[in-house]
């Protein structure tokens, strides 16, 4: 800076302390102020701020520790669903035990008011399991059938137990078959389900050997009912009624619900569907050889009597009593190989021969109930393959099963026959009316 200059500067710092020093506070602190400003509004002026907003960064995690729980309002809990099915001698605890459910979660339902509903589960039928991330159970659920059962639900510490039933609607199905290849093929063509013809056979079992009497031409209508559980198909119910022409005989049989509770099947006039007797004692089988007593033996090469009817079948195929009676023999004769005979009445008895073993629990003076499994399929003895020989004694006589009038099971009740009667007129116009739709 030149001399000139200092001297200026000199002066004008000499001119501007007189000033200060003789000017009024009050206005000298207002151009200050005013100073000030001018200052601070130059300086924004030439920052560089940024246009854009600020951005946060969502992608930062944040710990779960470092959250309170009141901070939380809403807690999302994903579950994981288990099942058991329920086995001989199980019970709550080694059901849940079995299910990797820790002992105080399993105490605690236990302990639960009402927990005496779970204590009378029944083998076969399934336990559902909702549980947390922490092994801890939310809702259990005891399914007794399609309709019914039992829940306990987790609701602020505790368990609620209590029993439910579903809402139900059954709705009548009607359905007619003509048997061209066979009773079951034809009937699934018709959309019948499996478990309704499986029942047609056990309904007509005791008038009808279904492994040898069933003809081309054949036909039976039915009526039966599907069950739904809020709005859905569930299952396909009871047969109400159905109808069987067989070699040119109509065999009927309603269902009817006794006073006692129970429902059976009665022909028009009341009589019991149910025989003393099976007509056969295999299932799903067919007969290789007739009744004929004058037959040539297949090993023999000779006439002999053949007292009884042949049903073939694969090894191991179960053998059923077809009426209820006591063991008599239960061992290996001759040529029946091991057989089972049966008393049933002072006027009944019936032989199964040949069979592969028989079963452990059929000894001698053993008692056996009508469809007990007494044998299994075999060709012991004098046998050329497996099959069952099947033999039907009245009064110690040979009698061809096939054809022998069975004596009836108990019929109707008098003091229910009224009743019936009216039961057995509607539901037997209602599948007259269907049967006419179809001509």
């Amino acid at each position: 800076m030149s001399l000139l200059s200092e001297n200026m500067f000199s002066k004008f710092l000499k001119l501007l302390k007189g000033i200060i020093k003789n000017y009024p506070k009050k206005h000298l602190l207002s151009i200050l102020t005013g100073l000030v400003l001018l200052v601070s509004i130059s300086f924004i002026s030439k920052a560089n701020f940024n246009s854009q907003p600020a951005q946060i960064d969502i992608s930062l995690e944040i710990p779960l520790d470092s959250l309170k729980e009141e901070d939380v309002q809403e807690r999302i809990e994903f579950l994981i669903n288990k099942e058991a099915v329920i086995k001989n001698n199980d019970s709550l605890y080694s059901i849940l035990k079995r299910l990797g459910i820790h002992e105080n979660n399993i105490f605690q339902i236990i302990n639960s008011e009402n927990s005496r509903l779970l204590s009378k589960i029944k083998v076969d039928k399934k336990i559902e399991l909702s549980i947390n991330q922490n092994n801890e159970i939310v809702s259990l659920n005891y399914i007794k059938d399609f309709k019914s059962g039992v829940q306990a639900q987790k609701k602020e510490g505790t368990y609620q137990i209590k029993e439910y039933q579903l809402k139900t609607e059954k709705f009548k199905v009607f359905k007619k078959v003509k048997i061209n290849d066979s009773l079951y093929i034809d009937g699934l063509k018709q959309g019948l389900p499996d478990s309704v013809i499986m029942d047609l056979v056990y309904i007509f079992g005791w008038d009808i050997d279904f492994n040898l009497d069933i003809r081309q031409g054949d036909s039976y209508s039915l009526i039966y009912e599907e069950v739904f559980v809020n709005g859905e198909k569930v299952i396909d119910g009871d047969i109400l009624i159905a109808e069987f022409s067989n070699l040119g005989k109509k065999h009927i049989a309603i269902r009817y619900k006794l006073k006692s509770g129970d429902s059976e099947y009665f022909s028009p006039n009341g009589r019991n569907v149910k025989k003393a007797f099976l007509r056969s004692p295999l299932k799903f089988n067919y007969i290789s050889s007739r009744y004929n007593l004058k037959r040539k033996h297949p090993i023999f090469h000779q006439i002999k009597a053949h007292t009884g009817v042949d049903y073939a079948a694969g090894k191991g195929t179960p053998v059923r009593a077809t009426g209820d009676g006591t063991i008599v023999h239960s061992s290996v004769k001759g040529g029946y190989g091991n057989l089972v005979e049966i008393k049933h009445t002072e006027d009944y008895s019936t032989r199964y021969a040949h069979l592969d073993r028989i079963s452990p629990r059929i000894t001698l003076g053993k008692k056996v109930r009508q469809a007990d499994i007494i044998g299994y399929v075999g060709r012991t003895g004098t046998a050329t393959g497996y099959h069952l020989h099947y033999e039907f004694r009245v009064n110690g006589k040979h009698t061809n099963p096939l054809k022998v009038k069975l004596p009836n099971a108990k019929p109707i009740n008098s003091s229910e026959k009224e009743k019936y009667d009216l039961h057995s007129k509607i539901i037997l116009d209602e599948l007259k009316n269907y049967q006419n739709l179809t001509l």
